[in-house]
């Protein structure tokens, strides 16, 4: 039985496929549910390498979004359908780049707002990893910030070792790409130690994956 199939079954209604992922990339479908409709990331109609790796993929975004259940600005889990697609709240927004250029005046309060998000997301433990991509940062039209696409995030037990030794260096990966799109979209806004950590963590990625 499909992973379509198996879902139509719980929900008496077909997927609505929003966008076909494109290679190693899960299909985004809208899923109907009550009133309204989740979203359901979907590696189901993969080829047998992309579902490998979706797998992994969809066990780390629901590790995430359990440890960070209920935080706004995250979208909230809906369960696992079959061993290649998660459901989850979908989260209206536009990208961080077109919200930024349509309102240059609440650019201040909303980066503010989504370095306090960002705070709590580590606070719980978790670190995005690909905060660097325009899609996965959304703004709702009132300049609330919302975060989503958690497959490439690792999660942390502050008092185990990789709590202690290799989240620091994760959290500071989120941190400087929050400073990135501060320094592209609203650079007025930097601080002076801002500045600093921007220039550092820009020469520091050259040796690094995460550009």
């Amino acid at each position: 039985m499909s992973l379509s199939i198996g879902l139509r079954a719980e929900t008496e209604a077909p997927p609505i496929l929003l966008r076909k992922g494109g290679r190693g990339k899960a299909d985004i479908k809208k899923v109907p549910q009550g009133h309204g409709h989740v979203i359901l990331k979907d590696f189901g109609d993969k080829s047998w390498a992309t579902r490998l790796l979706g797998r992994v993929q969809v066990r780390r975004e629901i590790r995430a979004l359990e440890r960070l259940r209920h935080l706004p600005g995250v979208p909230e889990y809906h369960g696992r359908v079959g061993p290649y697609g998660v459901l989850m709240e979908r989260m209206e927004g536009e990208r961080i780049t077109r919200w930024c250029e349509k309102n240059p005046g609440s650019r201040a309060v909303m980066f503010d707002r989504l370095s306090r998000l960002v705070d709590l997301m580590h606070r719980l433990g978790v670190a995005h990893m690909d905060l660097r991509k325009r899609d996965n940062i959304l703004v709702t039209r009132d300049g609330h910030p919302c975060i989503i696409d958690f497959n490439a995030s690792f999660c942390f037990r502050p008092r185990a070792l990789g709590g202690r030794i290799v989240f620091p260096l994760f959290r500071w990966i989120d941190i400087s790409a929050i400073l990135k799109w501060k320094s592209r979209l609203a650079p007025e806004l930097l601080t002076a130690r801002e500045r600093r950590i921007n220039r550092w963590m820009s020469q520091l990625r050259r040796l690094w994956i995460f550009n």
